[in-house]
């Protein structure tokens, strides 16, 4: 019986292989990946969401996202009447709130609190009186007798800052009480996320709250958590009315680039310089602040939208700009809104003693009306195009 040659049989064996997989090959693209981008309006702004994969689920993630974003203006959004906020401010008791509160909440604390109250949902009531926000004030039907118009700015400027005055005795966290059932009875309620009967109070229909300085940002993250965690997408930029979560990298492999306006303040609307900064792994959210375009001119004196908790009235700061990097956008949005009624020398260490983990660049203005800025030790390196002029404070 003659010998067989197996040696023959492995070699057609790979052969065939080898062909089978390069069949397979010619007929699958070299990149099936492709970039894909959603865009529209919530929360009184707009929303671009750009972000990587493989397959086009467009139509799929456009419906999640509004459903999200649903859930956000129906629980935060002051504007929205029936929403969990606005019952809260137009009643005088005790509401019920979702998991979106509460986080929301919690991080307005921890903000409140190190940034000595500069920080603070409760400030609508003020938000109002200076005319900002969904329920301004209205004072044209006050001293209208007065045919002189610059008395009658005078008398109602006067009649403000009382009115600032008078309502910062009902700012701050010590008139909210938060309860109800937030501590979890076991390991699969807080993996679910699933608890009832929360709620927050307070005993003076006075006191109000808003998260318009906060809920962007945090709409921006639980978009990201949606895109990393549900749909297992890990490249993607999310800008939710300028507070931006970026993670991953674009079709050319290269990381998401984020520019930095620097404001010329001679001019209405211009820009001085740009800044580049790239998202890496020390921070993926960034959110920028700013007094330089948000103000008006009432009774001799600029009014800029940026109310100081601690005061009661509009921010007498020089800073013109914050810039915020850290992991989280509500945290990144908070503290560039906390920042915009700060001074300098009060940020400065703060940022510096990297207790909080941000990463900041300060835009402000010196006394002789140049610009300065401050960027953060941290940052320095990671600016691909420093602004101009920098000065860095120690």
């Amino acid at each position: 019986m003659p010998r067989i040659d197996l040696t023959i049989f492995k070699s057609l064996a790979i052969a065939l292989l080898l062909a089978l997989v390069f069949a397979s090959c010619k007929d699958q693209p070299v990149d099936k990946y492709k970039r894909y981008e959603l865009s529209g309006y919530t929360q009184g702004t707009t929303y671009q969401i750009i972000y990587i994969d493989s397959v086009d689920s467009r139509k799929m993630v456009q419906t999640k996202v509004d459903s999200i974003l649903e859930v956000i203006d129906n629980s935060v959004s002051t504007y929205n009447p029936k929403s969990i906020i606005s019952k809260f401010n137009n009643s005088d008791t005790c509401t019920l709130i979702n998991e979106h509160i509460l986080n929301i909440f919690n991080t307005c604390d921890e903000v409140n609190s190190f940034s000595d109250g500069a920080f603070d949902p409760t400030v609508k009531p003020l938000v109002n009186l200076w005319g900002f926000g969904a329920h301004p004030y209205n004072f044209d039907t006050l001293y209208t007798n007065l045919p002189d118009s610059i008395n009658r700015d005078s008398l109602i400027a006067h009649f403000k800052d009382s009115m600032a005055y008078d309502l910062t005795d009902f700012v701050g966290f010590e008139y909210l009480m938060l309860g109800g059932d937030i501590i979890y009875n076991s390991g699969k309620e807080m993996l679910s996320g699933d608890f009832n009967d929360n709620f927050i109070c307070k005993d003076d229909e006075t006191v109000q709250i808003t998260f318009d300085a906060i809920a962007q940002g945090y709409t921006s993250d639980l978009l990201g958590d949606y895109f990393n965690f549900n749909l297992g997408i890990g490249d993607f930029l999310i800008n939710v009315g300028g507070e931006i979560v970026a993670q991953g990298y674009k079709m050319d492999y290269k990381p998401w680039m984020v520019q930095i306006e620097h404001p010329n303040v001679d001019i209405e609307g211009g820009l001085d310089e740009i800044a580049t900064v790239k998202m890496d792994s020390n921070f993926r959210a960034i959110a920028v602040s700013g007094n330089y375009r948000k103000f008006r001119e009432e009774g001799g004196r600029k009014i800029v939208h940026s109310i100081d908790p601690r005061t009661g009235m509009p921010a007498k700061t020089n800073v013109l700009s914050a810039t915020v990097l850290c992991y989280e956008a509500a945290l990144a949005d908070a503290y560039a809104t906390a920042f915009m009624v700060m001074r300098p020398e009060e940020i400065v260490p703060l940022v510096e003693s990297e207790e909080l983990g941000l990463y900041v660049l300060l835009v402000y203005e010196e006394e002789d009306g140049t610009l300065g800025t401050y960027v953060s030790t941290n940052l320095e390196d990671k600016l691909l195009y420093p602004v101009q002029n920098d000065k860095k404070q120690n």
